[in-house]
């Protein structure tokens, strides 16, 4: 997959995530998790094997997220109306219109985020 609006990228690890698991992130937050799968649907709707392939493609060993924790997040996401199954392919999942905007809200403060901690970490707090 080219790297489009749905493209992942990883922009921090704490250093004790990389001393856990060499150079791989290893994400526990919920909401991290929540929206990495909502990027990975972001191109369009995928089953949930599919969805661990772009994790994979798109990362690759940078992350640390076990097929196991994609199928709850899925299952959260939905409850939560931010993804849905289409009841021609009920094996796939989609975003709905307020899983994207949600999506667009959190792209936002994690650029946001990233850019605050670069400014800092770069002397600009100082």
């Amino acid at each position: 997959m080219a790297p489009g609006r749905g493209a992942i990228l990883l922009t921090m690890t704490t250093t004790a995530s990389r001393r856990a698991t060499g150079s791989r992130a290893r994400i526990r937050d919920r909401g991290q998790v929540d929206a990495i799968v909502l990027a990975a649907l972001a191109d369009g709707p995928l089953r949930q094997d599919e969805i661990a392939d772009v994790l994979r493609s798109q990362v690759g060993d940078a992350l640390d997220l076990p097929f196991s924790r994609i199928v709850p997040t899925l299952h959260r996401l939905q409850r939560n109306r931010l993804v849905s199954r289409p009841s021609q392919d009920p094996r796939r999942y989609r975003l709905t219109d307020t899983g994207t905007r949600s999506l667009a809200a959190r792209r936002r403060a994690a650029d946001a985020f990233a850019a605050s901690l670069h400014h800092l970490a770069d002397g600009g707090g100082r």
